[in-house]
């Protein structure tokens, strides 16, 4: 087996300084990575509970047009005079047909109050994204300001991490 190589010491204060902005970008880009991952997972989580109100609201819906229909063929079926038991059927499925049509707009409102945070749950992750990626590539321009010692290199690299920075900073405010 092979001897492993030795990573050699920094010497040069540059690489030095190289090596800790290095580190630092790192650690930035774990802190956005893990902000946009919890807001993808929340955006599904949301995007999932919506889909379950929308199906309640269709379910309330059916059941609704079920009540009202049983209640107008009652009212078709009883002649000029129905007998008080079907009338009072009657004024029951109109109820229910009322009570539904209520629950409806409360499932509405809940639904699309989940799509809305779904929505900005995934605008986090979509900045987030972009702040990794940022981050990512200024860790590379940086990691190649050591292998061609040029200090501009250095200084795009953390320029980009900078900006990558604010990116996922401004994923906090959103």
């Amino acid at each position: 087996m092979a001897d492993t190589p030795e990573i050699p010491d920094a010497t040069d204060p540059f690489e030095k300084r190289v090596a800790i902005s290095i580190a630092v970008l790192a650690i930035v880009l774990s802190f956005v990575g893990n902000l946009g991952d919890n807001a993808k997972t929340d955006a599904i989580i949301k995007t999932n509970e919506a889909s379950n109100k929308w199906g309640h609201f269709q379910a309330k819906s059916i059941k609704g047009e079920i009540a009202g229909m049983h209640g107008d063929l009652l009212a078709a079926l009883g002649g000029a005079q129905p007998d008080g038991a079907r009338t009072k059927e009657i004024a029951h499925l109109r109820d229910e047909v009322v009570r539904y049509e209520n629950e409806k707009a409360d499932i509405n409102k809940e639904a699309e109050d989940l799509q809305k945070q779904a929505a900005h749950d995934s605008a986090i992750n979509d900045r987030c994204d972009l702040a990794s990626l940022m981050l990512q590539i200024a860790v590379v321009i940086c990691s190649v300001a050591i292998l061609s010692r040029w200090h501009a290199i250095w200084f795009a690299g953390l320029a980009l991490g900078l900006a990558g920075a604010i990116a996922g900073a401004m994923a906090f405010l959103l």
